[in-house]
């Protein structure tokens, strides 16, 4: 999944009387790639998945996201209309990644492209992993450690069946590249707990980690079973 750095705005709308927290456009933070996992305390390790960058703008009376080639968007994703009622709070913007999964429920990194460019309507389900809470109530988390944002986004977000908060391990990125390496995934997440969201820039703070002992396979992670893991 490559970071996004521009895009068009998705509005869907849900009917909530309450007035919206005026928000910024951002553009995302950009990993830095790096040359294989490690172990360290002071970072959170994470499934890089197979979908597109993207964020999102949780308000009362609709929900916005921010990525990139959304021909158009309103048809390509209408089953994301029910994401913003999983949020405890609106005034929110949340980084995350939007995948589409296929029949059996795996991230399908072809059909997402076929449903980006509207040549695949209504082929297979999309859903969105969340990571990272960079505005919370209208107010910027942005100067906080990534630590800090995360545990609120926890607090904020309760999975649901198209959007739920992303598993990892902290400081144990060798035990977590061994697990998503035998399922098919290519690449982990690392991120320092104590950075801070840079946006639009790339950051020392996030590293986009291959897994260079992957298994030669063509099977795709079940998304339901790897949100189940204990991680």
């Amino acid at each position: 999944m490559a970071a996004r750095q521009s895009g068009e705005q998705l509005s869907l709308r849900i009917s909530e009387p309450q007035e919206a927290i005026r928000l910024p456009t951002l553009r995302p933070m950009l990993p830095i790639p790096g040359d294989a996992p490690f172990d360290d305390p002071d970072w959170f390790f994470e499934p890089w998945w197979p979908g597109a960058s993207v964020l999102l703008y949780v308000q009362p009376s609709h929900l916005r996201l921010l990525t990139e080639h959304l021909a158009d968007p309103l048809h390509v994703f209408p089953e994301l209309e029910t994401v913003a009622s999983q949020f405890a709070d609106s005034g929110l913007i949340v980084e995350g990644a939007l995948l589409v999964l296929d029949d059996e429920g795996r991230p399908d990194a072809e059909l997402l492209r076929r449903r980006l460019a509207a040549d695949a309507a209504g082929e297979g389900q999309a859903a969105i992993v969340a990571s990272d809470l960079l505005y919370e109530r209208g107010r910027s988390l942005l100067a906080l450690p990534f630590e800090q944002r995360r545990a609120r986004l926890t607090r904020q977000l309760t999975d649901g069946e198209r959007c739920v908060i992303s598993r990892g391990l902290r400081g144990e990125g060798l035990t977590l590249a061994d697990a998503l390496a035998s399922m098919g995934l290519g690449e982990i997440s690392a991120r320092m707990l104590s950075a801070r969201y840079r946006p639009g820039q790339q950051d020392a703070g996030w590293l986009r980690l291959p897994l260079s002992e992957a298994p030669a396979t063509h099977a795709r992670p079940l998304l339901a079973v790897l949100e189940k893991l204990p991680l």
